[in-house]
């Protein structure tokens, strides 16, 4: 639940054993490379290895290659360490020589299957007529044109076709367009073609190879594409039989050149001496600490210099996020804003917590949100996405919620009868339900700046830390502002001129931030020269203290929300018929359409929460992610 602790790792050696050390101590290691020659500038005489990125091409070929004839990777497939590119190339060049005609055939097969699908959902929208396309292509002096019309042009069409020499036959409809045929004579076609497309027509033509009507030529279309599959599988056969032992070696060099890529990787990264090369990388501090124990043990020519990564001034670690499996999901969100910095915190545990935590008030309904947590889980468990795995966390949250309101698809009589509870009424006690929203915010935004504050100091930040409108002066202000309003309106008896002098010194210290962190980092000339810095300075000020309460107001949304999930149900129960069917239809239908609109809107408010009430006071997203070398 946390970052992963980095070490900086530089790794030196001998220049004639570079591949030998290479390939043995960081070929295959979760390590995130360098430019060495970044870091190491102040070292003398340096330059990067020279590697043309062949080998990277070469992998990339073989593995399309094998996905063309069907050839899975094999990790055991090997070839001879002493095979040149040229070699891996003739070899591929050779395997496509072979398959050359196989792979034309099942291109032209694979794109008629494609035009077929077309075809097919072309089709749909005129199954219904029955019209026989084939005996409409033998008429000599009247022509036909099958498309669709948007509504709009069908409507204006209806209304002037006495002075059209065309008849419109109407097929079938959709939300937006109607689908039809028009029959025109031959002698005022072009004409008649303008006008409709005026109207945005548009023609939609059948294969003059397939005849029938509509129903008969789809199942043609069927049958061909059976066919299809069955030559393309033929030819996949064919294939496989032409490349033959070849097979295997394919694979080897697949493996042979994906390992040599990365190795060209490794030496992209590398710098140069007169006599020794160096390698820099980030390491997580345990696969570090294994590393120095093979170094240790081998004594072989190798130097190994492990560096934390607070101390390592010339090089920004790169972040490599760690949660428990409840917050996983919860990094896309954090990604989507921006990955923390190696000394930030992590804030993806507090998103998914706040996350839950909201979506769960915003939208508690027992039933609904079982529905949620189930597709979501299912759909988490089978296709690893994450944005499922959040629908799951967040339907159990509302299933939680759904008990405190006592709310079970709509109906809020049906759990408190069974549990003998008194639930919480959101639409009955709406004062209550914004006020404590409104309460909760608050301490989110004071959680917010505690943080900011903790990364600021991480960062070695004073200023931002001490002075800024999200650290130690912003939160005297905001709770100074807090306490006087509550001393005002409940009556705590304390001088209200107390807050009124914290207030203020919190006021200064936020407008006079820049200067006054120069001044306790020991620069001269900390005082602005520039008068404008003031007037600017007036206009920002403003702009902050105003967002505290805009701020602290925006989490009204939260008990907003839970009354108008209520206001919806309430209006599907009114539009339900009492009993039979129809009932049921209304109910299915009604909270169909509450759980998808509802259910994206409340998704989306709560992620603004996330990114412009809590993410912009504590988080940066400024992080560099780390990138294993295995996975390149």
């Amino acid at each position: 639940m946390a970052i992963t602790k980095m070490k900086l790792v530089t790794i030196s050696g001998l220049l004639n054993q570079f591949d030998t050390i290479a390939e043995k101590y960081i070929y295959g290691r979760d390590i995130h490379l360098e430019e060495a020659m970044s870091y190491l500038a102040n070292r003398g005489s340096l330059t990067a290895f020279e590697d043309t990125g062949e080998y990277e091409t070469i992998a990339k070929n073989a593995a399309n290659l094998m996905e063309q004839i069907g050839c899975r990777k094999n990790e055991a497939a090997a070839v001879p360490d002493d095979i040149t590119p040229e070699d891996m190339n003739a070899l591929i060049a050779k395997i496509n020589r072979r398959i050359e005609k196989e792979k034309i055939k099942q291109e032209k097969y694979r794109k008629e299957l494609k035009n077929n699908e077309k075809l097919l959902k072309r089709l749909e929208k005129i199954e219904g007529a029955d019209i026989d396309f084939g005996k409409l292509r033998e008429l000599e002096f009247i022509k036909f044109k099958l498309g669709h019309i948007p509504k709009a042009g069908y409507n204006t069409l209806m209304t002037y076709l006495t002075d059209v020499e065309a008849v419109f036959v109407k097929i079938s409809e959709t939300a937006s367009d109607v689908w039809g045929l028009y029959f025109v004579p031959v002698s005022a076609e072009q004409r008649v073609a303008e006008i409709f497309r005026s109207l945005y027509f548009e023609e939609k033509r059948l294969p003059d190879k397939y005849s029938g009507t509509p129903a008969e030529i789809r199942w043609q279309v069927m049958a061909r594409n059976t066919e299809l599959n069955a030559k393309i599988a033929a030819l996949n056969k064919k294939t496989k039989e032409a490349v033959g032992d070849m097979t295997e070696k394919l694979q080897g060099v697949y493996n042979l050149a994906k390992k040599r890529s990365q190795l060209s990787e490794i030496r992209r990264c590398a710098a140069q001496g007169r006599e020794l090369f160096y390698i820099i990388g980030w390491m997580s501090a345990k696969d570090a600490k294994k590393l120095e124990r093979e170094v240790e043990k081998e004594r072989g020519g190798v130097m190994l210099h492990i560096e934390d990564a607070e101390n390592a001034d010339t090089a920004e670690p790169p972040t490599r996020l760690k949660n428990n499996p409840v917050f996983k999901p919860f990094e896309m969100f954090v990604k989507m804003y921006g990955l923390p910095s190696y000394n930030e915190i992590d804030p993806t545990p507090i998103l998914a917590v706040t996350y839950i935590l909201f979506f769960g008030i915003m939208f508690g309904d027992v039933g609904q949100s079982a529905v949620f947590a189930i597709l979501g889980f299912i759909l988490y468990k089978v296709k690893k996405i994450d944005l499922a795995g959040i629908i799951g966390w967040v339907g159990l949250s509302g299933v939680v919620f759904g008990f405190v309101y006592g709310s079970f698809f709509g109906n809020e009589e049906l759990i408190p009868n069974l549990l003998h509870t008194t639930p919480i009424r959101p639409m009955e006690q709406a004062i209550m339900m914004l006020g404590a929203t409104i309460a909760m915010g608050v301490v989110i935004i004071i959680f917010g700046m505690i943080l900011n504050i903790i990364n600021s100091f991480k960062a070695k930040n004073k200023g931002e830390a001490i002075f800024g409108h999200n650290g130690i002066a912003g939160l005297l202000f905001y709770l100074s502002a807090l306490t006087m309003a509550g001393n005002m309106f409940l009556g705590w008896g304390i001088p209200n001129i107390l807050f009124v002098i914290l207030i203020i010194i919190a006021v200064i210290a936020m407008y006079m931030s820049e200067p006054l962190a120069k001044l306790i980092e020991g620069k001269k000339n900390w005082w602005p020269a520039d008068g404008m810095y003031f007037v600017e300075n007036l206009f920002e000020m403003f702009e902050v203290i105003l967002s505290f309460f805009t701020n602290t107001i925006s989490f009204l949304r939260i008990g907003a929300f839970a009354i108008v999930h209520v206001g919806m149900m309430m209006v599907v129960s009114i539009l339900t018929p009492p009993g039979g069917i129809g009932m049921v239809i209304v109910a299915v239908i009604g909270n169909a359409v509450v759980m998808v609109l509802e259910g994206l809107i409340v998704g989306i408010q709560v992620l603004r929460l996330e990114y412009y009430e809590m993410f912009s006071r504590y988080f940066t997203g400024r992080g560099k992610e780390f990138v294993s070398l295995r996975d390149k």
